[in-house]
């Protein structure tokens, strides 16, 4: 029976909640609607309601606001390799040639080499690159879902047009219901 109602609107548009549905029928009546072309309803008039995004599309804010992290640099990664490996080996020719006699010269400076290649090249991998992405949106702001409204709530606005051929007409209605917040329902009218 619901879906024989829905046939005789032109339009049906579903709000969040009550205040924005009264601001578009208050609108739709100061633009020149009567009262036989502007009927409120419960959110239980609307049930398998197909709707269709207006305005820019939303998924494509998602890809603005994903993030990334570069790698690790390689010249970075090498630079910190030869500097520790530079620092250590000196250290360790410096503690070879005059602290302890019985370490040999060349196998502990090698050593030290050695040891701060490793050292300099983990240093280097993990440190990462800077975080790119998320160009300034504000993820407070992202929309959220259409929450259902109580049941009993008069979250519904219909509009019956006398000529439904009229398109300007029903093009302002349009207009005006999108405009305070409405989702029409592709399923009713033509």
């Amino acid at each position: 029976m619901q879906q024989q109602q829905h046939a005789n609107y032109d339009l049906l548009a579903v709000f969040n909640d009550e205040t924005k549905a009264e601001t578009a029928e208050t609108k739709l009546r100061n633009a020149g609607f009567g009262d036989d072309e502007v009927f409120r309803l419960g959110a239980e008039a609307v049930t398998g309601a197909q709707f269709r995004e207006h305005g820019p599309n939303r998924d494509r804010s998602a890809i603005f606001l994903q993030t990334t992290r570069s790698g690790p640099n390689p010249v970075a990664v090498v630079a910190l390799a030869i500097l520790f490996g530079v620092i250590l080996g000196a250290l360790m020719f410096s503690i070879a040639d005059f602290e302890v006699k019985t370490i040999p010269l060349f196998w502990g400076t090698l050593a030290g080499v050695v040891v701060g290649i490793i050292i300099g090249a983990i240093i280097g991998l993990r440190q990462r690159g800077r975080v790119r992405g998320a160009i300034g949106q504000d993820l407070s702001r992202v929309n959220t879902p259409i929450r259902s409204p109580e049941q009993g709530a008069r979250t519904v606005v219909a509009v019956r047009l006398p000529d439904p051929d009229n398109i300007s007409r029903k093009s302002k209605a349009r207009a005006i219901l999108l405009n305070n917040g409405g989702k029409i329902d592709r399923s009713v009218g033509g």
